[in-house]
């Protein structure tokens, strides 16, 4: 992976985000709020105390400057919410979110909080909604890209029923800035007046991607804490039992699979996930993007995981270009792995030419990776680039390990299944 040795500058305000999660939590109260824009509920957050600034300083490999957190509410003025109508519900107002009050707030830190700071060597990224467009204000990605911003996960939907309307922009102007992005839908599983279904709502984001020409993007599934557990009456697992919850993910992956080839990244708090799922190991192979603040030199992981991909640590970043000071979500790339996608279980037949890319989670630009393999099908071989090609010659199920290195002593694996049958 390639870094860059610069100074980035972490600013912690004590206490200074209580209205910013004070609006996303409060349920029916914020409903009285959403026909304002961002820009306008901030003074209410003016009257919050606040305490003297500590400022700290760590050597990382970054440009930009990061300060928080601030006391803005996330409140979606953008268009793009769509009015309530027949058999849905108005009570959608964390659309403009990225991630639901909870996770936020575990993520500003809290009053008592020691400064959360980059990982030296970790390549920097950003995840964004329409929140980051308050009044309509552009992302300057451009300006994002120079100060060492090196990828971007953009909210593309939530449910079947809000599409983020700034994400299409989003997407094509920050890969021509030359960061790698991923698309991400917020999973409703109750459907909160729209469906439930997982197979619809992978739909919903993969049609969406396809319409606007991001088809080939990648993407993540966010999966977390009910945002509207205040008006849906349900818990924070959408009134789920575990095994349902289970079951929902994965029919999701397997829908986005269909659609791309690709399991998705999860992107899931390690709390959630043991409340919701159980802490289950049946994704374990899936890239994980883990929000979590905490002091230490990795993040918790949930149970069925050994690795991490992605970090999100603070939700409380300033970054150059962001219209949104003190309220952007800065997250890290694993620095000591190389994360892979799951290309999922395969299905060829003996004597038909096989084509299939295995890729990195978040192929970073000028990042030089050579993939090698054990236990192909017969008959098939792996280039140094990662394209898996050749005529598998003899049916039977197969389960290839790809590894993938970076020249600088990191590495990453992926093992899924191949079944090739007889002509």
């Amino acid at each position: 992976m390639r870094a860059t040795t610069c100074w980035w500058t972490t600013r912690i305000t004590a206490g200074r985000s209580a209205a910013r999660i004070a609006a996303g939590a409060a349920g029916l109260g914020v409903l009285a709020l959403m026909a304002l824009p961002a820009a306008l509920a901030a003074p209410a957050a003016a009257a919050v105390p606040t305490a003297a600034a500590v400022p700290v300083t760590a050597a990382v490999p970054a440009v930009a400057a990061v300060r928080g957190p601030r006391t803005a509410a996330r409140i979606d003025g953008t268009p793009g919410s769509p009015a309530a109508g027949p058999g849905r519900s108005a009570d959608r107002y964390n659309t403009g979110a990225t991630h639901s009050p909870q996770v936020l707030r575990r993520l500003a830190g809290g009053r008592h909080a020691a400064p959360r700071s980059p990982i030296p060597g970790a390549l920097q990224g950003v995840d964004v909604a329409s929140f980051q467009h308050p009044n309509g204000a552009a992302i300057d990605w451009k300006q994002a890209a120079k100060a060492g911003i090196q990828f971007a996960a953009i909210k593309a939907t939530e449910g079947d029923y809000y599409q983020n309307p700034y994400a299409p922009t989003d997407l094509a102007h920050a890969k021509a800035a030359g960061l790698s992005v991923m698309a991400y839908a917020f999973a409703i599983p109750n459907g909160n007046g729209g469906s439930p279904s997982p197979v619809v709502q992978a739909d919903y984001l993969a049609g969406y991607l396809t319409a606007a020409g991001h088809r080939a993007t990648t993407i993540m599934l966010d999966i977390e804490y009910d945002p509207y557990v205040g008006t849906d009456h349900t818990n924070e697992c959408y009134g789920l039992s575990q095994p349902a919850m289970v079951t929902w993910i994965t029919r999701f992956d397997a829908e986005v699979k269909a659609r791309t080839g690709q399991d998705p990244i999860i992107y899931t708090p390690s709390p959630w996930w043991q409340t919701c799922t159980g802490g289950v190991a049946n994704f374990r192979q899936v890239p994980l993007w883990v929000p979590d603040y905490s002091s230490g030199s990795s993040p918790i992981l949930p149970a069925g995981w050994n690795h991490w991909a992605f970090w999100q640590y603070t939700s409380t970043g300033t970054v150059s270009g962001f219209p949104t000071p003190g309220n952007l979500d800065l997250d890290q790339l694993n620095p000591g792995r190389i994360s892979l996608l799951d290309p999922g279980h395969r299905h060829s037949v003996a004597g038909h030419l096989v084509d299939l890319q295995i890729k990195p989670a978040d192929p970073v630009a000028g990042q030089q990776l050579s993939f090698s393999a054990t236990g192909l099908p017969q008959g098939t071989r792996i280039s140094a680039g990662g394209l898996i090609t050749g005529t598998p010659s003899a049916a039977g199920t197969y389960h290839p390990l790809v590894r993938a290195r970076d020249g600088h002593g990191h590495s990453g694996t992926v093992v899924f299944g191949w079944t090739v049958r007889a002509k």
